[in-house]
């Protein structure tokens, strides 16, 4: 998990079949197996998308991950749950996060 408080802003990439346009989100909660985001952008279950962010100065680009779980919040914005589906990206990434929280 990240810090409390600290959000990690976050790039959107979508499949070319989507034919969507790259998008901004914010991660309000990472682990090695998904993470939960807030975006203006409209995702529903099982879409995939991509990820680009960056982790205690390391830079994580096309995160392979699918839509678990969306709704709405109070403010408009979509709360999505994701899992991320390429098992050498979690590694990584729990690496990073046992870094960063060693801190």
């Amino acid at each position: 998990m990240t810090k409390a408080g600290v959000f990690i802003p976050v790039l959107l990439r979508f499949p070319p079949e989507s034919a969507r346009q790259d998008a901004w989100g914010r991660l309000t909660r990472l682990t090695a197996g998904g993470a939960e985001m807030s975006t203006a952008v409209r995702l529903v279950r099982d879409e995939g998308v991509l990820l680009s962010f960056e982790l205690g100065g390391e830079r994580f680009e096309e995160v392979r991950a699918r839509v678990a779980h969306a709704e709405d919040d109070a403010d408009g914005h979509r709360l999505v749950e994701l899992l991320f589906r390429d098992e050498v990206q979690r590694r990584a990434l729990a690496k990073a996060l046992i870094d960063v929280l060693s801190r």
